[in-house]
């Protein structure tokens, strides 16, 4: 998404990301993903803000309830929830990300931890609602499957719901039109969410998803 141009050829030119690559790209971004988010019209932020107000909207949250910030960035998402007097812990692989959050909200518990590895022990616990806005398109299908699953049985309270909001399409007819439609911006080493396909893998394990389209490229999941 937007990375810096000899990442980007190095992935379409079929080389492998490593997790080190992937932080030291997002701790290259840290600093300018305010303005970055805010300034693209198009593809692959449009709606963005839209976005984000839908993910809270969706999470119909209580001012007691505990929420869980996966990929939190800078904190935009974050902010919203604080303001509506809920507790936030947010997560990001990014100690400069995180540097930008604690900076912004101080107030929020803040983790560095890598979703797909293993976790701190300060994240062994259940939060009412979990969160996520533009990170599952860095998984590809069976690996958010996977995160899904674990985050349901594991971290989510009994009655509580995973809303995420991410660079996702109808169809994989749509995803592949948008593809061409944006090829030269589009990410090649990202796994934008098509939801007839993650409709049919979630409903193959165990997993209810109900999906609102909110501009061109993005849209909300409600798990």
């Amino acid at each position: 998404m937007l990375q810096p141009s000899a990442l980007r050829k190095r992935i379409k030119n079929g080389g492998i990301m490593s997790r080190d690559d992937r932080s030291q790209l997002f701790d290259d971004w840290a600093g300018h993903y305010e303005r970055s988010v805010r300034s693209t019209s198009g593809f692959p932020f449009d709606g963005y803000e839209q976005v984000l107000d839908e993910i809270v909207r969706l999470a119909a949250v209580q001012s007691h309830m505990r929420v869980l910030d996966l990929g939190i960035g800078t904190g935009n998402l974050a902010k919203r929830f604080v303001s509506l007097g809920c507790t936030v812990c947010g997560t990001d692989f990014s100690p400069k990300m995180l540097a930008e959050a604690r900076v912004n909200l101080p107030q929020v518990r803040l983790v560095e931890a890598d979703l797909l590895g293993d976790w701190p022990v300060s994240l062994d616990q259940r939060f009412d609602r979990i969160v996520s806005a533009y990170v599952f398109h860095e998984f590809d299908l069976s690996t958010k499957i996977s995160l899904l699953k674990r985050l349901t049985h594991d971290h989510l309270t009994a009655g509580g719901r995973i809303i995420i909001g991410d660079i996702a399409f109808p169809t994989v007819q749509a995803r592949e039109k948008a593809h061409q439609r944006w090829l030269r911006i589009w990410d090649e080493g990202e796994y934008y969410w098509a939801v007839d396909e993650a409709t049919t893998a979630c409903e193959k394990a165990g997993l209810q998803l109900r999906y609102t389209q909110v501009s061109s490229c993005g849209g909300t999941f409600v798990i």
